[in-house]
């Protein structure tokens, strides 16, 4: 039987490292997606923070309070992480937290058909992802952690440190916004 989240930070709390490679092996994709998703296409930089929150982990295990979720307070880690590396990469501006470029490969706008193609599902994907990039990097960690993680309201708050209205506000926010762009038509 796996052990529960909250036995192996107290195990990691007491110097196993067995229980960080465990908890690491339990959280490593969810965590990579998020960090991916706030830090861009820097697949190094991702890994490097991913580290830095295992290390976190293992420096902070012992001060862990119980009081939420382990996988809030690992995305809590997570997140302020990411916030450091965002600040990093803007003192350092060679390298650009995302070095995709998709302007030239967008096809021209579709045509409305009566049975839709591989291609519209493409462009409808494409159109999304457009339209997740216009939002404030606040808006688009709310939608991530929400609707891609799973979490609760509640959890959302802890993770992000503000109050539970203010996540309901961003969240409002970010689904109007997106419902505009999508309907104007995110891609030329």
């Amino acid at each position: 039987m796996a052990e529960d989240d909250r036995t192996l930070l107290a195990r990691i709390a007491g110097g196993d490292q067995s229980a960080l490679e465990a908890l690491a092996a339990r959280f490593h994709a969810p965590l990579w997606r998020f960090l991916a998703r706030q830090l861009g296409s820097d697949s190094a930089l991702v890994e490097d923070t991913l580290q830095e929150v295992y290390l976190a982990v293992w420096r902070s295990a012992a001060r862990y309070r119980n009081e939420a979720t382990p996988a809030t307070w690992l995305f809590s880690i997570a997140r302020f992480l990411t916030i450091n590396a965002r600040k990093a990469q803007a003192r350092h501006p060679t390298h650009p937290l995302s070095t995709t470029d998709d302007t030239e490969d967008r096809s021209p706008a579709r045509t409305d058909l009566l049975l839709p193609s591989p291609e519209d599902a493409v462009l409808d994907r494409l159109a999304l992802a457009d339209a997740l990039l216009q939002l404030a990097p606040k808006h688009q960690e709310v939608l991530d952690l929400v609707c891609y993680h799973g979490f609760a309201l509640e959890e959302v708050a802890q993770i992000l440190s503000v109050p539970v209205g203010t996540v309901k506000s961003r969240l409002s926010y970010a689904r109007r916004a997106l419902a505009a762009a999508l309907k104007k038509g995110a891609l030329p």
